[in-house]
């Protein structure tokens, strides 16, 4: 069962340089994740464009965050900066050493970014669909602390309970330790079930946000609960046996609950006040365009100049088309529709 279970952390060789288990079910994690998110957001009628411009921007940022708040609280002890030597291990991952929370707050200011650069999508909007897919991909990931023997929790001496998927064995210590990275990864799958579930199962979809919500309070609901096996020497209330970690995920749980109850009956609204008038600006411009082709097609009259050839019906057409299409700037919910009395 060891032998099963010590499984060499390099796949293959490419061109002499090592290739890591690691890095492969990362970069695996990562794929599928977007391959999710282009799912969700095709349900969302974000365009493909500024899906791909979103990856640029989310990816590189959240995996430098979640390398920096690994790094971070370790300099002095197993980093040091003060040599190019030091500073290349600093930055090298493929051994390891990533933060989830540090890529939540790296992939947060990727959406940030790029919803304020493109001024094309709500950042509520853009945000629900990212956070189901790293579900996805924090899932799958997990697997990497697997093959690189990280994330696993206190001793296991009941012999019983010492195989997969209770325990994992760890050549480090040489004993059998908890499998927090499979405990996560199975309740984050559940997590994902139920988001996918009212993603898209309600006829209403549901407000801008309320997945955002979701992923922070299930997050603090799991990362929590898995402190209560988390090796190490956790820091603590004074002289107590409650881990401020601990307390902090609770809370966030607790906050998110009552964020979520206020969100759906409309006592709080996420959208702000910018992108507010945008849509109403945006909808009203183009209805009001709609309005006068369809008075140039009721006089039989063609627009030469303008339409370049068209004629006034094929225009009319096309707008509308382009007011299908500002159904995704509004700032409610999904189900948001123009006004049919002004296509008439």
């Amino acid at each position: 069962m060891h032998n099963l279970l010590a499984i060499d952390r390099v796949a293959f060789t490419l061109f002499g340089n090592p290739v890591y288990w690691y890095g492969i079910v990362i970069t695996l994690g990562i794929i599928l994740a977007f391959c999710l998110y282009l799912l969700l957001s095709y349900k969302r009628r974000i365009d493909f464009d500024f899906s791909l411009e979103l990856f640029i921007w989310v990816i590189p940022m959240a995996v430098i965050f979640c390398r920096v708040f690994y790094v971070v609280p370790r300099i002095g002890d197993e980093y040091s900066l003060s040599s190019w030597e030091g500073f290349v291990d600093a930055i090298d991952i493929s051994g390891g050493g990533l933060t989830i929370i540090g890529g939540i707050f790296g992939g947060a200011f990727g959406v940030f970014f790029c919803c304020l650069r493109n001024k094309k999508y709500s950042l509520m909007r853009v945000a629900d669909c990212v956070v189901i897919a790293v579900l996805l991909g924090q899932i799958i990931g997990r697997w990497g602390n697997f093959f690189n023997q990280e994330l696993y929790g206190v001793e296991v001496t009941n012999e019983a309970l010492q195989h997969l998927p209770f325990a994992v064995f760890i050549e480090s210590t040489g004993k059998w330790h908890y499998a927090s990275f499979f405990f996560e990864g199975t309740l984050n799958a559940i997590g994902l079930a139920i988001a996918l579930v009212m993603y898209f199962v309600p006829k209403k979809p549901l407000k801008n946000g309320t997945f955002s919500i979701f992923y922070l309070g299930w997050y603090g609901l799991v990362r929590g609960s898995l402190e209560f096996i988390k090796a190490g020497n956790p820091v603590t209330f004074g002289n107590s046996d409650v881990k401020v970690v601990q307390v902090i995920c609770y809370i966030v749980f607790i906050v998110c609950i009552a964020l979520q109850v206020l969100l759906q009956f409309g006592k709080i609204n996420f959208e702000t006040k910018w992108f507010e008038k945008m849509c109403a600006s945006k909808l009203d411009g183009t209805c009001q365009k709609v309005r006068n082709i369809r008075l140039l097609s009721a006089s039989g009259e063609t627009d030469s100049e303008n339409s370049q050839g068209q004629t006034a019906e094929d225009v009319s057409e096309v707008s509308q088309l382009v007011v299908i299409e500002e159904i995704k700037y509004s700032k409610a919910t999904n189900a948001s529709k123009p006004d049919k009395t002004l296509l008439q």
